[in-house]
């Protein structure tokens, strides 16, 4: 699974709350009344939903429930880089954070409009009650997304969250493997975690003799293995969602931070527990065919490249036998041209068809014709009707906005209320509610 940027609602009227999908976690299952960080997975995603380090980084601060602001980039370059302390799953990740990042277009005309200019990454901890290991936690993650409660109030707003930008790092107690020498008593020794040094200060040349032998209160010296705290990767976030409580109510404050885009309300959807998940067996431990399955393209491509020359000679002067066949030289196909959406040329959509469908994938029209980035007469949007692309045009009073994440549109034409998003991450979609 990877991280979805574009979120996209049920095809019920946008008066109902969206559902959420609520799978069985380590910390159980979504709460009324919660807000929640999240990172939405889906199969159609462009984002790995879990970036791990392969090392993970001793963190020795102390730390708070809360989430807490963190220089994420600046972090991962530093201790990814030559002569750093790990490396990331998958590879150079923070190279392609950086060229997404250059990549992306201003969410505003100046800078307090731009989510970019308050949105930083966060760093929270795991709780090892609900998840033992960090790994557990990047297993449920990698399937299901990640979703961590915070406390969101009227005087505690929730942390800016630019899809796909933001990243929230991860802490867990028991993330790094360390050793460390210790005097104790023989009846101390734990044989799973001890490593046997010394007895009364004299090296230990037959530990497994001095272990049956050795009374309990001899001072002995131990290597003792220890599991402490660690940063072990972090997530793409998507947003902030706060889920109603069992009367389908959310306070005041909620319905303001709603308004502004800060966060979505939802709905928990219905209890999904371990043994309807195909993904994990009824204790919720992951299933060996699951694992595993974010492949490292990066390290493929690698390998191959280095292995260029040595493929080259080989085809080259490799001579089949019969049984083999031989190697034949295959026409490059031309490729599909990228479809034409000159709005002048289309049927105009029927708003009546579109009308309470919820949000409807689209294309983006030509620049030179294209609303969303100012031109006039210009479409909002291009949707496939049954005879074709159609063009979704707005009427005269168009309203065009920026938003966290995405450029928005909205137009009313007669008794349809029209909105086209253009999302920063790629992709538009487009909406049609009947007013009256």
């Amino acid at each position: 699974m990877s991280i979805e940027t574009t979120q996209t609602q049920s095809d019920s009227p946008s008066t109902e709350t969206e559902t959420i999908d609520n799978p069985e976690r380590g910390c159980g299952y979504l709460k009324d009344g919660k807000a929640y960080l999240r990172s939405d997975v889906g199969a159609g995603g462009n984002l790995p939903a879990f970036v791990e380090f392969a090392e993970p980084i001793p963190f020795k601060e102390n730390r708070k429930r809360s989430y807490t602001f963190f220089p994420g980039l600046q972090f991962e370059l530093a201790v990814t880089g030559p002569g750093g302390m790990t490396e990331t799953v998958p590879k150079d990740e923070a190279s392609r954070h950086i060229e997404r990042m250059r990549n992306d277009r201003p969410t505003g005309t100046h800078a307090g409009e731009m989510v970019e200019f308050e949105s930083q990454d966060l760093l929270l901890s795991v709780g090892k009650s609900h998840y033992p290991t960090a790994q557990e936690f990047i297993d449920e993650a990698r399937v299901n997304g990640v979703s961590k409660a915070i406390s969101v109030t009227s005087g505690n707003a929730p942390p800016k969250v630019n899809p796909g930008r933001t990243r929230l790092f991860l802490i867990h107690p028991r993330a790094v493997e360390t050793t460390k020498e210790i005097e104790t008593t023989m009846g101390e020794v734990d044989r799973d975690r001890d490593t046997l040094l010394k007895v009364k200060d004299e090296p230990v040349e037959d530990e497994a003799l001095v272990m049956e032998t050795a009374d309990d209160d001899i001072s002995v010296t131990v290597e003792r293995r220890m599991m402490t705290p660690g940063v072990f990767g972090y997530t793409y976030l998507t947003r902030v969602v706060y889920t109603e409580d069992e009367d389908g109510e959310v306070p005041k404050y909620i319905q303001d931070y709603e308004a502004t885009g800060e966060l979505d309300v939802v709905k928990p959807g219905s209890p999904e527990p371990y043994s309807q998940q195909e993904a994990f067996d009824d204790d919720g431990e992951l299933l060996p065919e699951y694992r595993d399955l974010e492949i490292d393209t990066d390290a493929i491509v690698e390998e191959l490249e280095s292995k260029e020359d040595e493929i080259r000679e080989f085809a080259e002067t490799h001579e089949p036998t019969d049984e083999e066949g031989v190697f034949e030289v295959v026409e490059e196909e031309e490729a599909t041209p990228t479809p034409d959406f000159d709005v002048n040329e289309m049927e105009r959509a029927d708003f009546g068809d579109l009308a309470d469908r919820g949000w409807v994938e689209a294309e983006s029209p030509l620049m030179a014709h294209d609303a969303l980035s100012g031109a006039d007469e210009g479409a909002l949007a291009v949707v496939h009707g049954e005879s074709g692309p159609e063009a979704v045009f707005p009427s005269n009073n168009l309203n065009v906005s920026e938003a966290a994440g995405y450029t928005k549109g909205i137009s009313i034409v007669g008794p349809y209320r029209v909105e086209a998003r253009l999302m920063n991450t790629g992709g538009r979609k487009v909406k049609v509610e009947k007013t009256r």
